[in-house]
């Protein structure tokens, strides 16, 4: 009888092992890189790096559109989108001023990383710098504001 015991309770502690130790922690790796909107550095905004499986995070592009991992992401593949920044490190949500120019506005194209079509590969190692080099007017430019309004009535008053 003590064994038929033992031998439960012993089975129930390598399950309870064995259901805690689950998959291996995935490698991680640091990013950075740069990113310009016609040209010119883009700034006043955020990066985000998005892979659905795993998540993902989200860097402030610096005055020189530079952005640097704070935490390091999972090595993966990684769908990309830009949005507002986040709060600044260490401040609370109160605290956060955004730019005070127009810099910071996101092409539409760019803030869905399902349209934008920009994708990230993050491998093991130092060697994950990217440059990504937007093109299109900002949300906020009279480009994007579509066509002016048009009026028949004058016309048929003619």
């Amino acid at each position: 009888m003590f064994l038929k015991r033992f031998d439960f309770v012993f089975s129930i502690f390598v399950f309870a092992f064995l259901a805690g130790c689950g998959e291996a922690s995935r490698p991680t790796a640091s990013v950075s890189g740069v990113v310009t909107l016609n040209g010119k550095p883009f700034t006043g905004a955020a990066i985000h790096f998005y892979n659905a499986e795993i998540g993902g995070g989200a860097f402030n592009l610096n005055e020189n559109g530079e952005f640097a991992s704070t935490e390091p992401l999972t090595v993966a593949e990684y769908l990309i989108s830009f949005d507002r920044p986040g709060p600044n490190q260490g401040a609370s949500p109160k605290d956060v001023t955004w730019p005070a120019d127009k810099s910071g506005d996101v092409p539409l194209k760019y803030r869905s990383s399902g349209k934008s079509g920009l994708v990230a590969r993050v491998a093991k190692g130092d060697g994950n710098r990217f440059v990504f080099d937007l093109v299109g007017a900002s949300s906020s430019s009279k480009q994007n504001a579509g066509p002016a309004a048009f009026d028949p009535l004058p016309e048929l008053m003619k």
